[in-house]
C-alpha cells in the first residue's frame, strides 16, 4: 500500500464544525484554561476529560487536520483525525512532542480495519514530517478507575478555598505523612461540621497534587493519601 499525500489543511480552530448528531452524543467540553473542545461521541468526551486533567496538556484542538491522499495512485481520499494535542513543559522538563489522536472503540477498529488503515497510515506519514506522534486510543485506555477519579475531581480544581482550610490540612498532612481522607479530616478538625466543610478543599488539594493519592484506583474516604513536597506535577499517564 503506497500512500501519497496530496495536501494537508491545518487549523488551530479545527478544519470543520462538528454537526449535531441524534444517533450519537456530540457537544463541547469547557477546559480549565477556557477553551471549548468539540467531541462527536461519549468516548471522545471522556478522552477530552483526561486530557484536560493532565497538567502537561497546553492545547487541545478538535478536528485539527484534513489530509488528502491517495492509495496506490487511486482516487483522492480524505482523513480528518479527532484531536491534536500540544504539550507544555513541567518544571525543567521539555514538553512532549505534539500528538495527533484518533479515538475509536475496539470493536470499530476490528470491523473497519481495512477501511481505516489507509487514513491512519497517511496520518503517521504526515506526523513524521512534522516531528509529531500519532496514536489511536480506545476505551481500554480511556475508561477505567482513573477516568472515574478524573470526572469526580475535575470540578474541584476551582473549588473555593479561603486559604486557611487548605493550610491547616497541609500542616496536618505533613505531620501524619500517610493517612486516609477520613483520618486527615478528623486529625485536623474536632468539629464534624468543619470536617464536612473541608472535604471539598481536600479534594482540591488532591486534584492539584498538593496531597498525593493513587488515582489509578477508585478514590474514596478510606484511600491512602500522603504528604507531597511542594513541586510542579504533571500527570504522566
Amino acid at each position: 500500500m503506497k500512500i501519497t499525500i496530496i495536501d494537508v489543511t491545518e487549523s488551530e480552530d479545527g478544519v470543520r464544525t462538528i454537526p449535531m448528531n441524534y444517533r450519537s452524543i456530540t457537544g463541547r467540553v469547557e477546559t480549565l484554561v477556557g477553551d471549548s473542545v468539540g467531541f462527536e461521541s461519549s468516548l471522545e468526551r471522556d478522552f477530552v476529560h483526561l486530557l484536560d486533567f493532565n497538567a502537561r496538556v497546553g492545547k487541545i484542538i478538535s478536528q485539527p487536520l484534513r489530509i488528502r491522499y491517495t492509495v496506490d495512485g487511486g482516487a483522492p481520499r480524505i482523513y480528518t483525525p479527532d484531536f491534536l494535542v500540544r504539550f507544555r513543559p513541567i518544571g525543567n522538563s521539555k514538553p512532549w512532542r505534539p500528538t495527533v489522536y484518533e479515538v475509536k472503540y475496539r470493536e470499530e477498529l476490528v470491523d473497519l480495519r481495512t477501511e481505516l488503515a489507509p487514513g491512519f497510515a497517511a496520518a503517521r506519514q504526515h506526523c513524521r514530517t512534522r516531528g509529531w506522534n500519532f496514536r489511536v486510543v480506545t476505551e481500554r485506555y480511556i475508561r477505567n478507575a482513573y477516568l472515574e477519579n478524573v470526572q469526580f475531581l475535575r470540578d474541584y480544581r476551582v473549588y473555593p478555598d479561603d486559604g486557611a482550610t487548605s493550610l491547616m490540612l497541609l500542616r496536618t498532612m505533613e505531620q501524619l505523612k500517610v493517612a486516609t481522607p477520613s483520618q486527615l479530616l478528623a486529625a485536623t478538625f474536632m468539629d464534624l461540621t468543619n470536617r464536612m466543610q473541608a472535604v471539598g478543599v481536600l479534594w482540591r488539594l488532591i486534584t492539584n497534587r498538593s496531597v498525593g493519592a493513587n488515582l489509578l484506583v477508585k478514590l474514596t474516604m478510606t484511600s491512602e493519601i500522603w504528604h507531597e513536597e511542594p513541586a510542579l506535577y504533571g500527570n504522566d499517564r
